[in-house]
């Protein structure tokens, strides 16, 4: 074992080399689980597991040992249902072509392995780092101590202490490819944060250095038409003209308005308000609003929900949501509105079944001056994503081409 130690090492570098690449060369966002396959890290996992089982490790005389199990957890974990399935038949694949001795015994070892890791997949990007690390820890070590008994088994006491060895390089190998992913998940997550609040700084110092000048003019403009349209002499269109021009001036305002809210910091103290009452007095605002427009606007609020923040804030980003729902379904569309309690948070979820969004256009949703709409600034949701932010919470947003899209709000409960 220890004359191998240079090919035990090999294997390290066969682990960490592929990962380190991708996340320099080959990502382009932060590697989570989403339904859509990331080919680029499927292919990556490919070549660490093909090299891994062609070059294993020979521990004792006869006996050989590899790092397989790493790309497989991995794929799970941080590629989706699909990459590790594919990750793990491609393994099946290679081991039937091998003539691995036992190989249905190993398909029923995986295959359990595997069912194990889809029911970890489901909740494995929403937890903290160090419940990550324990799970894939606990997972490994249940691997270890089956292979143990299975030597124990066979009568192979003189590999036991080899197998361990081995187990526990493997171990500090998985679990540095996971801090490694982790921690340069975090840097991107950074970065994106970081551009955002650059992006954020300069729309709100040229909100605030240019607000006052344009706004000034503007009241004046709005005031000489409203007393031209006394005018009695003025004929119908003329009278249309101005109608018009006062109501894009208004629209104007409450652009300016929306640019102002941005270069403002809230000041304002949060109270301990009832959120059941103020989504259900913004449902009734809205319902006039979609009854216009042939609209279905159905809703189920869990009563008594508390949370400490701002009324008008909370409103504001509800009535924004729920507005780009209702144009973006057009005339009889639905949006669907529910609230309920989960554990310690709150979830606001927001449904419509408009024309939804692409990948491309959600990676752009909350930014300023980006709007799907023709008329649209992309102010509303920033300023909303902001005052979630500010009340430690968080919005995720879920939308498909032509199958609408889903708005979840998820804020801390106040007792």
């Amino acid at each position: 074992m220890f004359n191998n130690i240079g090919h035990v090492l090999y294997h390290v570098l066969i682990i960490l080399f592929p990962i380190l690449f991708y996340h320099q060369f080959l990502n382009k966002g932060m590697t989570n689980v989403t339904k859509k396959v990331d080919y680029r890290f499927l292919l990556v996992l490919l070549i660490m597991l093909l090299l891994t089982m062609s070059f294993p490790i020979e521990v004792t005389n006869g006996s050989y040992y590899d790092q397989k199990i790493i790309p497989i957890i991995l794929a799970f974990t941080y590629g989706g249902l699909v990459t590790g399935f594919a990750i793990l038949i491609s393994m099946l694949v290679y081991l039937f072509i091998l003539g691995e001795n036992g190989f249905m015994m190993m398909v029923i070892n995986y295959m359990i392995i595997a069912v194990i890791l889809c029911l970890c997949v489901k909740k494995f990007n929403s937890l903290a780092l160090k419940n990550k690390v324990l799970i894939i820890s606990g997972l490994f070590f249940m691997i270890t101590i089956t292979r143990t008994m299975r030597l124990l088994t066979l009568n192979h006491q003189d590999q036991i202490v080899v197998t361990i060895i081995v187990s526990l390089i493997t171990w500090i190998s998985l679990i540095t490819v996971v801090l490694i992913i982790e921690n340069l998940n975090m840097q991107m997550h950074l970065q994106h944060e970081l551009q955002r609040s650059e992006k954020l700084k300069v729309v709100s110092e040229l909100a605030a250095s240019v607000a006052h000048e344009v706004r000034n003019p503007m009241t004046s403009t709005r005031g000489f038409l409203q007393l031209m349209s006394r005018d009695g002499n003025l004929n119908s269109s003329q009278q249309k003209y101005i109608e018009i021009s006062i109501s894009e001036l208004d629209r104007a305002q409450t652009i300016i308005q929306d640019y102002l809210s941005l270069a403002k910091p809230n000041k304002q103290e949060f109270d301990r308000i009832d959120l059941s009452l103020e989504v259900e007095n913004v449902i009734q605002l809205m319902n006039t609003y979609t009854n216009i427009q042939n609209i279905t606007l159905r809703h189920a609020v869990e009563q008594t929900l508390y949370l400490k923040a701002n009324k008008d804030e909370i409103k504001q980003v509800l009535i924004n949501i729920i507005k780009n729902g209702i144009e973006a379904v057009g005339k009889e569309g639905v949006i669907t509105v529910n609230v309920y309690r989960k554990e310690e948070e709150i979830f606001i979820e927001i449904a419509d079944n408009g024309v939804g969004m692409s990948a491309a256009q959600m990676k752009k949703i909350g930014t300023p001056f980006y709007s799907t709409k023709d008329m649209g600034t992309g102010i509303g949701l920033t300023i909303s994503f902001q005052i979630i932010e500010l009340l430690k919470g968080k919005i995720d947003v879920k939308s498909e081409v032509g199958k609408g899209t889903t708005f979840t709000i998820s804020l801390p409960i106040l007792e």
